[in-house]
C-alpha cells in the first residue's frame, strides 16, 4: 500500500512509474538486474522494514552496480528509525523519513530541476560533498484527501489475498493514519502519533472504484486505529449498507477494545465484518501497564464475549517474552486466551524494533543479543534475553503457549466446525503443519 501511494502521487505528478514487487511477482535479485537494465530508470526508491533492511541495502547495490548515476531512495519503519545508519551506505543516495508522498516528490522535483535545492526539502537524509545532511522534520499531511487513491492499476491485484479472507478479490483499505497510543513494544509512531482521517466521501468513493474496476467482494480496513473515531466508523459503515454493497470486510491490523461495545459491533456486523483483530498482547494486567497499553483484562472479556454472540470472528494478538514476565505470568497468558476463546490466536515471540522504548530498554540493559536485522523476525529464536529467559528458554516458552493453545480439543472442534470454504480447510491445514514442523 505505501508503493502504491507513492506511485499514484508520482503518477499525478506527471512522472512514469512502475512498482515491483518482489515477492509478490517472484522475483530475484538476478531478475531485478535485467528490470534495471531495461528500465534504466532515473531513481529506484525501495521501502524497508527491519528484517528485509539487508535485502534492501543488496538491491540498491545491484542497482549501483547497473548504471551508479540512478538515485537509490529508501524510505520505510527501518530508514525512518534508523537514518543515519542507513545513509551512511555507500549505495544509499537519500533517506526518506515518515510518510514519504510529498516529500519523495519534492525530493524528485529537486533531482530533475533544482539539485542545489534538496536541503529545502524537509524529511530526508543525503550526503553532500561527503558530509551526511538532514533536512529538519517534516509535518505529518494532515490532509489525507488531498493524496490520490492508490495506483492499483500498476500490480496484479490477484497475486494479493489475505490467509484468513473470506472472497478471492480482496483489497485494503486505509481510512486514516497516526495513532496516538505510546505502546512500548510498537513502532507504529511511522505515521506519527498524530490521528488523522479521510473523509467518509473519499472513502466511499475508494472503495467504489475497487468494486467497479477490480470486482472487489472484500475490504480489509488496515489503519492502525481504524475505530478510533466512534463517528468515522458509523457513517463508514452506514454508507457501505445505504450503498447495498454486501461487502465482507475485517481489520487485519487490529482494534482497540475500549473503542467498542455492543451497539457498534452490532452495526459493524450488519456493514458485512465478520473479523475483528485485537492486541490483547497479554493475560496479565500489569504487563499491559508496563508496556503502556491502556486496557484491561476485563474489557477484553467483555468485547470478546460480544463478538462471540453477535457472531464476528475474533483474532488476539499475543506477545510472548515481555521483558517483565516470568514462568508464571506466560501460564496467565496462556489461560486467558483460553478464557476468552480466541477463534484464531496470532502468537509471537517480541521483537524489539528499533524505534521502540522497549528497544531501548533492552539495549540500555545490555539485553540485546543479536544484531542482525535479519533475524528480527516472527517465529525465530528471539534476538534478545532478559532477567527470566535466555533467548532458547524463551523461544520455549512461545511454542509451549502455541502448542498448548492450538491443540486445545475445544479450540480444535470450534475451528472444524466454523469451516466454512476451501481457503479455510487450507488455513487450518497449514496451521497443523506449523504445529508438526515447528522446531524444538
Amino acid at each position: 500500500m505505501g508503493l502504491l501511494y507513492l506511485a499514484s502521487i508520482l503518477e499525478k505528478k506527471g512522472h512514469c512509474v512502475k512498482i515491483i514487487d518482489m515477492e509478490a511477482m517472484g522475483l530475484t535479485k538476478s531478475h531485478i538486474k535485467i528490470i534495471i537494465k531495461k528500465e534504466n530508470p532515473f531513481f529506484v526508491g525501495i521501502t524497508a522494514t527491519t528484517p528485509v533492511i539487508k535485502r534492501a541495502l543488496e538491491l540498491c547495490a545491484i542497482v549501483k552496480e547497473t548504471n551508479k548515476d540512478i538515485k537509490t531512495i529508501l524510505g520505510g519503519p527501518h530508514p525512518t528509525y534508523l537514518p543515519r545508519e542507513t545513509i551512511t551506505e555507500e549505495m544509499v543516495d537519500i533517506v526518506v523519513c515518515g510518510e514519504g508522498e510529498i516529500t519523495l516528490c519534492e525530493v524528485i522535483n529537486s533531482l530533475l530541476n533544482n539539485p542545489d535545492g534538496m536541503a529545502q526539502v524537509k524529511g530526508i537524509y543525503f550526503k553532500k560533498n561527503g558530509q551526511i545532511v538532514f533536512t529538519g522534520e517534516r509535518e505529518p499531511i494532515y490532509d489525507l484527501d488531498i493524496l490520490p487513491f492508490p495506483a492499483h492499476h500498476l500490480i496484479n491485484m490477484n497475486a494479493y489475498r489475505h490467509p484468513l479472507a473470506r472472497s478471492k478479490r480482496v483489497a485494503s483499505v486505509l481510512t486514516s493514519r497516526g495513532c496516538p497510543s505510546r505502546c512500548t513494544f510498537c513502532s507504529r509512531g511511522f505515521f506519527s502519533h498524530v490521528y488523522r482521517r479521510r473523509s467518509v466521501r473519499n472513502v466511499i468513493e475508494e472503495i467504489r472504484g475497487l468494486i467497479t474496476k477490480y470486482n472487489i467482494e472484500e475490504i480489509h480496513f488496515i489503519d492502525d486505529t481504524f475505530t478510533l473515531n466512534r463517528a468515522h466508523v458509523e457513517e463508514i459503515c452506514h454508507e457501505i449498507i445505504n450503498q447495498g454493497w454486501h461487502l465482507k470486510w475485517a481489520t487485519p491490523n487490529g482494534v482497540h477494545v475500549n473503542t467498542l461495545d455492543y451497539t457498534l459491533i452490532e452495526l459493524m456486523k450488519r456493514a458485512g465484518c465478520y473479523s475483528l483483530s485485537f492486541g490483547v498482547e497479554s493475560g496479565n494486567q500489569e504487563t499491559l501497564d508496563y508496556i503502556k497499553k491502556g486496557q484491561n483484562l476485563e474489557k477484553v472479556k467483555q468485547v470478546f464475549d460480544i463478538c462471540h454472540k453477535i457472531g464476528i470472528e475474533t483474532v488476539a494478538f499475543i506477545i510472548i517474552g515481555f521483558p517483565n514476565e516470568s514462568h508464571r505470568h506466560i501460564d496467565k497468558t496462556l489461560n486467558f486466551l483460553k478464557e476468552i476463546k480466541a477463534d484464531v490466536a496470532d502468537i509471537h515471540m517480541l521483537i524489539p524494533l528499533p524505534g521502540t522504548e522497549l528497544y531501548d530498554e533492552l539495549n540500555a540493559n545490555g539485553y540485546i543479543v543479536e544484531r542482525d536485522w535479519s533475524k528480527y523476525v516472527f517465529h525465530n529464536l528471539p534476538v534478545y534475553r532478559t532477567a527470566y529467559f535466555l533467548p532458547q528458554g524463551l523461544f520455549n516458552e512461545y511454542k509451549r503457549v502455541y502448542r498448548a493453545y492450538h491443540m486445545n480439543p475445544e479450540y480444535i472442534f470450534s475451528r472444524l466446525i466454523h469451516i466454512r470454504s476451501w481457503q479455510q480447510v487450507k488455513n487450518n491445514f497449514n496451521g497443523l503443519m506449523t504445529l508438526l514442523t515447528m522446531r524444538n
